[in-house]
């Protein structure tokens, strides 16, 4: 690897940031590791976003800004950062959330000791629109580490609700082999079961990453069909772009063995029977209409960032 590029690629993808963006670049900037680059992606903002962005260009080197000409949804803006980053491990980052110093160096730190890791991220803090801490909403510990792989795959697609390790420190090599450009809401939870047949997924046990929940995220929108509009931009969705759909791909496509293959497709079996998601693949006068359970909604989604 050329000396000169960093180890560490930090993609951060915005759309109309200007409330946070300024608290989230520097709670980036005071890492402790700071063999990094940040990539900046402004999805045709509005408001200040431009002007934030520019000012810390011309602060600190490490940082690269470029602006998208129309708005070309949330997932293929996350895309975009990743295509445009160049280090060794890569980390997601929402215009809202905040990181302690530590987090890049104590990731670092599990990566470059453990090769069977793809994937290490911390315990999940939450804070309100101010900054305040709140009581945290996160999954409940899940065996996402575990040395098999259908354990692992398991955990992510029955047992993973919040998916915050999205915002993990991720191995660019894992990331180069997977499918990136999902349109459905809620892919973040695919692009980690996809990861989960490649490794192990670690959690350093200290909180040093706070999610930020207020009134402009995503998940606040009236409807599915704005948060799906807000996610792929004009793109249509087809039908097929669906979560199972995506695990399943995942599973064929993986370098698994017959029998680790086989087992990981009856976990998206019972996906599909357990959650009733089957149903979405009829037209839409077929299906129930009762409100879905737990179970039954999406994760939270990389879109509902930035």
């Amino acid at each position: 690897m050329d000396s000169n590029l960093p180890t560490v690629s930090i993609g951060l993808p915005v759309f109309n940031g200007e409330d946070y963006l300024e608290a989230a670049l520097e709670s980036l900037l005071a890492q402790t590791y700071t063999n990094f680059e940040i990539v900046l992606c402004d999805n045709a903002s509005s408001d200040r976003t431009a002007e934030i962005c520019q000012t810390y260009v011309a602060k600190d080197a490490r940082i690269r800004y470029y602006r998208n000409d129309h708005n070309i949804g949330a997932a293929e803006n996350f895309d975009r950062v990743f295509q445009l980053s160049r280090g060794k491990y890569f980390k997601w980052a929402a215009h809202d959330d905040l990181c302690k110093p530590t987090f890049l160096e104590r990731c670092i730190e599990v990566l470059d000791r453990d090769l069977s890791v793809v994937l290490c991220t911390s315990e999940a803090g939450r804070i309100d629109w101010a900054g305040n801490e709140q009581p945290p909403k996160a999954d409940s510990p899940r065996p996402i580490d575990a040395w098999e792989v259908a354990e692992r795959f398991e955990a992510i697609v029955l047992k993973t609700f919040w998916s915050y390790e999205i915002f993990g420190l991720i191995r660019s090599s894992a990331l180069k082999k997977l499918n990136l450009r999902r349109s459905n809401y809620g892919s973040d939870r695919v692009i980690l079961a996809e990861l989960s047949l490649q490794g192990r997924l670690v959690h350093v046990p200290e909180m040093l990453f706070f999610r930020r929940f207020h009134l402009k995220q995503s998940t606040c929108m009236q409807s599915a069909k704005e948060r799906q509009q807000w996610h792929s931009g004009n793109r249509k969705r087809s039908i097929w772009e669906r979560g199972s759909v995506g695990f399943m791909q995942a599973v064929f496509q993986a370098d698994l063995t017959p029998a680790e293959r086989v087992q990981c497709m009856g976990v998206v079996l019972r996906y599909l029977t357990k959650a009733g998601n089957w149903r979405y693949f009829l037209p839409k006068h077929f299906r129930q209409t009762k409100k879905p359970t737990l179970t039954q909604m999406p994760a939270q989604s990389i879109a509902s960032k930035g």
